[in-house]
């Protein structure tokens, strides 16, 4: 092989190491591309993994952001409570029929069906109910004797126990109700409610409004969210008074209400959560309203009746007119309106001034007219007309004297 062959084959060779080290460097961008996507993947999966495993909702019982209850459902579990989550209101009255206590944060949420439901659970077991901030509906039937009175103000300083608490204050001295909590988004929530019972119910932490905490022997109201989240259990005594109202006795049923339970289809009106008084009070008012509105308006007077310009075409008037005329059978009206409007209209072309006559106007046509004063007359005169031939006949005769004028 000469000097030049030997050349060529070595740049060929060289070629060939270039070209197949850059496809093992392309081999190994792609390689490291892959693994960095299915990273990626695997993270992201984990990631909704997690998510799902820790609800973020307000109140849930696994969740650790201000407004979620981790740490008050942990300190119960360190007590020796078994504690439970459920979102349909039948599983929460099979627990409320077996016993143990179940918390249902939001009863404004249920509708009538399901407070009735939870309520024969309760009559049915020995079991406790906390209700967490009810509305007037929720409380009519879960705890007829309890009703709202107010809410807390936001800027209210800590609410002490009295002596007159008695077991309502569950071993607390003090409660901040009304300093709002926050949300999942930072933003604060609705402020306490303040509530009112009757004879045999007792109440603590009062204001002149009412009381945050009211008690039955089965029902607890709290007013405040601040008593289960994890951001009012670092203040007061709110820790003491939700650990012991909840109790670790028996099995606790976190009662968080879904918009996916079967029952949640059927929401109740918010006419049916009126009181019952609401339908007479309001037939009262009807018929209140009714009386006013008739006495009012005699004073109104009479109608009256106010004449407006009209508009309408002359042949129009004149047909309608004579059907009229035909209809009531007015021969002589007829003729009379005939023989009117042609002694208008001859009077007018010979001059004739309407004051002057019939035998002025006579005068001047028989000049102009092959008639003789006497037919004349008969035409323009009162002649009364027996029948609508006769009519006829006269309506053509005073056409063709009007026709002699124009000659």
């Amino acid at each position: 092989m000469t000097g030049a062959g030997i050349d060529a084959a070595a740049r060929t060779a060289r070629r060939g190491r270039r070209r197949g080290g850059g496809a093992a460097r392309e081999d190994r961008s792609t390689r490291i591309a892959v693994i960095v996507v299915v990273l990626a993947l695997l993270a992201s999966v984990a990631s909704v993994l997690a998510q799902g495993r820790v609800r973020e909702a307000p109140y849930e019982p696994s969740s650790p952001l201000p407004a979620g209850s981790k740490a008050l459902a942990s300190v119960l579990e360190e007590q020796g409570a078994e504690v439970g989550t459920v979102r349909r209101t039948d599983e929460a009255a099979r627990d409320l029929r077996g016993g143990g206590t179940v918390l249902v944060t939001d009863p404004s949420a249920l509708g009538r069906d399901q407070l009735e439901l939870l309520r024969s659970a309760l009559d049915a077991g020995e079991s406790r109910l906390v209700l967490l901030a009810p509305d007037f509906g929720s409380l009519s039937v879960l705890a007829p004797g309890i009703r709202p009175t107010g809410r807390v103000a936001e800027d209210a300083p800590v609410i002490r126990a009295d002596a007159s608490c008695a077991d309502a204050s569950f071993r607390a001295r003090s409660v901040r109700a009304g300093e709002l909590p926050l949300d999942d988004d930072g933003e604060q929530t609705a402020p306490g409610l303040l509530y009112t019972g009757g004879s045999g119910m007792r109440s603590c932490f009062r204001t002149d409004a009412g009381a945050s905490v009211v008690r039955t022997d089965h029902v607890i109201v709290l007013g405040s969210a601040r008593f289960i989240t994890n951001e009012g259990l670092r203040e007061a005594d709110g820790p003491t008074v939700a650990l012991n109202a909840i109790g670790t006795a028996g099995p606790v049923t976190w009662y968080l209400p879904s918009a996916t339970d079967p029952m949640a289809s059927d929401l109740a009106s918010p006419l049916e959560q009126l009181p019952p008084w609401t339908g007479p009070v309001a037939l009262w008012l009807a018929v209140c309203l009714v009386l006013a509105l008739w006495a009012l308006s005699w004073r109104l007077g009479p109608v009256v009746v106010e004449p407006l310009p009209v508009s309408v075409r002359s042949q129009e008037l004149t047909v309608g007119r004579a059907h009229l005329l035909r209809r009531a059978g007015a021969r002589d009206s007829a003729a009379r309106s005939l023989r009117s409007a042609a002694a208008v209209r001859l009077a007018d072309r010979l001059g004739v001034r309407r004051r002057e006559g019939l035998d002025a106007l006579i005068a001047a046509i028989v000049p102009h007219s092959r008639r003789d004063g006497g037919e004349i007359r008969r035409l323009l005169g009162p002649e009364p007309v027996a029948s609508d031939a006769e009519l006829v006949r006269l309506a053509h005769d005073l056409d063709r004297l009007e026709k002699e004028i124009d000659r």
